[in-house]
């Protein structure tokens, strides 16, 4: 009996042990804290051709990555976007649609190119991708509906500020 007891004890103890060591092995930057920044979305506003300094909604605005099936927006009407960029490539090409699913749809192709800059965060979180050098070249047709664009920031380092103005 008294060896019963002491084995009991010796399980107990050990048992124990082992939670206390699983517990003192994690610490706490081992999670990634909420509100860190992440690689940012590239910020794209719409403005009126006729008045520069005026916000101007897209109709039925769709915006699809070349090659992809599904659409990223859309369709939706508004005057402001956030967009991915590619973090694999140093550009990215989106189609653009005007008044999607109506008579006047109208498409532009739109490569924003750039130079993607790795910041190591910490441990927890890992690494974030900034984007420098920003370009866009909107492809002519013969009928474009974004009529000029402007790069308002080359660097995209947050989302808190447009980066890049469509007229249309």
């Amino acid at each position: 009996m008294f060896r019963k007891t002491i084995k009991n004890r010796f399980q107990k103890c050990l048992f124990s042990g082992v939670i206390l060591a699983l517990l003192l092995a994690c610490q706490r930057d081992d999670i990634c804290p909420e509100g860190t920044e992440t690689t940012p979305l590239l910020v794209i506003e719409f403005y009126d051709a006729q008045d520069l300094t005026r916000l101007k909604a897209v109709q039925g605005l769709v915006v699809q990555a070349t090659g992809m099936e599904e659409a990223y927006i859309g369709p939706e009407t508004t005057n402001s976007i956030s967009i991915p960029l590619r973090t694999d490539e140093n550009f990215t090409e989106y189609t653009f649609i005007y008044n999607s699913g109506s008579e006047d749809e109208n498409e532009d192709k739109v490569t924003f190119s750039y130079s993607p800059d790795l910041e190591y965060l910490n441990r927890a979180c890992g690494y974030k991708i900034n984007y420098s050098n920003l370009d866009v070249v909107v492809h002519q047709d013969e009928d474009n509906w974004i009529q000029a664009q402007i790069i308002i920031q080359e660097n995209i380092e947050n989302e808190t500020e447009a980066h890049i103005s469509f007229t249309h």
